[in-house]
């Protein structure tokens, strides 16, 4: 059943050898093992403290990426992709899953919002498949849910190939129709042509992609920021985040070595990328304001992609084309595009909406927006339209009332001691008696904290000793057995779950920070 299908008992202990050792070496290792009724194993999860703390400062955008599970890999992969502050894809999750059905994806959503301390995103962003639809309709009901661009198109070979002869003239039809349409209504227009001209009124699969446009049609997601995610080239790039370290025919003990891998190589590129921010000072390509106000805020790779705006502005030519009480209108001719886009300026709240949707899309202003405030006389971009998340300054946050940190979560407790350590470690190295006091300090509450996590730790292994046959498998417990263990296991280490399915079978499910 389930996982084991994929991997047999060999590969299994490999796993558990790699969490235990991660564990070791890395305090705030999180995993989760999900078992059936007959102790096999139906799905793993894990995510490292990178990936914990990661996603404390970029939780705006998550994507569940089942690419390695619709292909078919040896391995059931399932990454949970985020993007920091230089543009670069970060980890925040892992699984492997036994079957691609709703109740594993809930599992998997649940347990992932649970290791991330219960924060959910405010975009999730999925394959087209009626199981994550549900899924995320559980468990993110507040959360904006669309599809990735790159598997909508993906699936038109194999859903329409038997039905035209031009498949590609259709692709380029169908790319047009999202990324050209710069209205609701223009959308509505190209889509009825193109269905007409292809004679697709009566096909399933594009009667339900009409159904869900909202999900993934560009137009209609205004205002939500997409954190660069929603491009078909961001989305070929994200299909092809592991494909240098896992190929179809991986076997586990490979996978293993090449996932340790690939987290070294992706903190190595994340620590170039910081250090040229902080040490190498942008060049500028102009004498813009704009240009030099953001090239002390952004990190060099958000820069970068700004400074193509600011060289964009030559090829603008902006004209006024209405104005009332609140708003003036602009409309822009964009020559080196061949296209002209209107942009909304609301001169109360001195807010503005360009048709281009750069700001939604990417989180930093067009070249049109940037052209309308040449116009206007601002020489500098309003604080509304700077995002933190593109800046230097991503990862520092702001001072934490200790009072409102919730202890209920190991991640939370250990974010707020490390800022509170910091604090005394500047403050007690100004001196050799500071220094002293703030040793002493640390060394008595050490032992305190030893002796209550020893003290605690012996009564949780007492039950779990009780729980397990011969050799240390698991073996069935009793249901209150079972919630005792939770209940303990809960209140100090995070470390069983219990999960109810849909027949009503109660799973054990072991998370360990031992």
């Amino acid at each position: 059943k389930g996982l084991q299908l994929a991997l047999d008992e060999r590969d299994v202990q490999l796993l558990l050898d790699y969490f235990m050792y991660m564990q070791a070496e890395a305090p705030g290792f999180y995993y989760v093992l999900d078992f059936d009724k007959e102790a096999c194993m139906r799905n793993v999860f894990w995510v490292d403290p990178k990936g914990r703390h990661d996603y404390v400062h970029f939780s705006d955008v998550v994507f569940f990426d089942t690419h390695y599970i619709k292909s078919k890999y040896g391995i059931p992969f399932v990454p949970i992709i985020g993007v920091n502050h230089h543009f670069q894809f970060v980890l925040l999750g892992c699984a492997l899953i036994g079957d691609e059905s709703q109740s594993t994806f809930v599992w998997l959503m649940r347990t992932w919002l649970r290791a991330v301390s219960g924060n959910s995103p405010k975009v999730v962003i999925t394959d087209n498949d009626n199981s994550l639809i549900e899924a995320v309709s559980e468990v993110f009901p507040n959360a904006f849910h669309c599809f990735s661009p790159g598997h909508v198109l993906n699936e038109v070979g194999p859903t329409l190939s038997h039905k035209l002869s031009g498949l590609e003239v259709f692709v380029l039809e169908l790319k047009e129709c999202m990324f050209g349409s710069w209205s609701n209504e223009e959308f509505e227009h190209r889509w009825k042509n193109m269905v007409k001209e292809f004679d697709l009124a009566d096909d399933k699969w594009m009667q339900s992609m009409y159904k869900d446009r909202r999900k993934w049609v560009p137009t209609y997601m205004r205002h939500v920021f997409l954190g660069g995610f929603c491009t078909v080239e961001r989305s070929q790039s994200v299909a092809s985040f592991f494909d240098k370290y896992l190929q179809k025919e991986t076997k586990i003990e490979e996978f293993i070595d090449r996932y340790t891998l690939f987290l070294h190589e992706r903190c190595e590129e994340e620590a170039r990328a910081d250090i040229e921010t902080h040490h190498a000072p942008p060049i500028s390509i102009s004498r813009s304001p704009f240009e030099k106000q953001m090239s002390r805020l952004y990190t060099h790779a958000t820069f970068k992609k700004f400074q193509n705006e600011v060289w964009g502005m030559a090829a603008c030519r902006v004209r006024k084309e209405a104005e009332d009480e609140k708003t003036i209108t602009f409309r822009v001719d964009d020559l080196e595009r061949k296209q002209s886009f209107a942009l909304s300026w609301d001169k109360g709240k001195c807010d503005m909406c360009c048709l281009c949707r750069l700001f939604e899309y990417n989180g930093f202003l067009c070249r049109h927006a940037l052209s309308v405030l040449e116009l206007l006389g601002i020489s500098t971009i309003p604080s509304d339209y700077i995002l933190k998340r593109w800046t230097r300054k991503a990862k520092i946050r702001d001072t934490t009332n200790p009072a409102l940190i919730n202890t209920n979560f190991r991640v939370q407790r250990l974010n707020y001691l490390c800022k509170v350590a910091m604090k005394l470690s500047e403050e007690g190295s100004s001196s050799g008696e500071a220094y002293q006091v703030a040793f002493n300090a640390i060394e008595e509450a050490l032992k305190h904290c030893v002796g209550v996590n020893n003290s605690e730790k012996s009564v949780l292994e007492t039950d779990r000793t009780a729980a397990r046959g011969p050799y240390g498998k698991i073996k069935k417990v009793s249901k209150k057995q079972q919630e005792q263990l939770n209940e303990r296991s809960r209140s100090f280490h995070e470390s069983y779950i219990s999960q109810q399915d849909t027949q009503g079978m109660v799973c054990q499910i072991v998370c360990c920070f031992l």
